[in-house]
């Protein structure tokens, strides 16, 4: 092989190497904060994807609608900035309003508590339907 042909095959070599790096690159990831008096539910570990922020002190929100339950991966991190509880509930009725169609609560996130990974804890994070804040009940809003 001549000379001109091994510069161009380590040029060539060198650059599907670089290229390669560039291509294969994870993407960078940051914590995503949770400003002050408010509820954060995350759709990934470390606080990285937003799901549901809210800064109600009393009021519940149906997590399918923020892709925060089953199908999908469930709350997997959470900040709890606000001054009252979020409490988690499981819904297994035909009547939303009805208190006897609802079970919990099963998992309560104190003022204060966050979690950067909650795979492996409590299952209510991953398949809950509701979260409420303060002494807001499922079936009353």
């Amino acid at each position: 092989m001549n000379m001109r042909r091994k510069a161009a095959v380590f040029v060539s070599a060198l650059a599907m190497a670089v290229g390669s790096g560039v291509l294969t690159a994870a993407p960078a990831t940051a914590d995503v904060p949770c400003s002050s008096n408010n509820l954060c539910l995350y759709k990934s570990t470390q606080f990285r994807e937003p799901g549901l922020t809210t800064g109600s002190v009393a009021d519940c929100h149906w997590l399918k609608d923020f892709q925060l339950t089953y199908p999908s991966n469930g709350i997997m991190s959470y900040r709890n900035n606000l001054p009252v509880k979020a409490t988690l509930w499981y819904y297994y009725g035909s009547t939303w309003t009805n208190s006897a169609n609802w079970s919990g609560p099963h998992a309560t996130i104190a003022p204060g508590g966050s979690s950067g990974d909650t795979t492996g804890g409590n299952p209510a994070f991953h398949v809950s339907d509701k979260v409420c804040t303060g002494d807001a009940k499922p079936w009353q809003t």
